[in-house]
Parts: C-alpha cells; sequence; structure tokens
C-alpha cells in the first residue's frame, strides 16, 4: 500500500522541480519524477498492464483450446 509519506516526498519533489525548471521543461520531468516514483513503488504503467492483460488473454485461450483437445482426444 502506498504511504502518506511517499506522498508527500512525491509531492515535495514536483514542487522542487516546477520551481526549478523553465515551464516547457515542467511536463517532462514531472513524468520522469513519477516513472521513477512507480518503479521504486513496484507499481507499472497503464499501457504495461493492458499489455500484460493482452498475454494474459491469449495464454487463457491457448489453454482453453489445449482443453478441448485434450478431451476430444479422451473420447
Amino acid at each position: 500500500m502506498i504511504d502518506k509519506k511517499s506522498l508527500e516526498d512525491l509531492s515535495i519533489k514536483i514542487n522542487d522541480l516546477i520551481k526549478k525548471s523553465p515551464i516547457q521543461d515542467v511536463q517532462k520531468n514531472i513524468r520522469a519524477v513519477i516513472s521513477g516514483w512507480f518503479a521504486s513503488h513496484d507499481l507499472v504503467t497503464r499501457e504495461e498492464f493492458d499489455a500484460q492483460v493482452e498475454v494474459l488473454r491469449r495464454t487463457q485461450d491457448k489453454l482453453h483450446k489445449l482443453e478441448k483437445e485434450i478431451e476430444h482426444m479422451s473420447e
């Protein structure tokens, strides 16, 4: 679970970036900080999650196909 201290630390880092960075670099820097924070807390991006969901779906489809083949062979 994400604790309050971690979120406060993240907020402080983002505020520091905003104060130090030119406006055009703020978004890039915030994304870098958030990505690093996610990685340090074993979180993944939505894209990574969606990719793993698709891998799981294909694996389940293959498993169901193999189960049907085994059922057919045992008849």
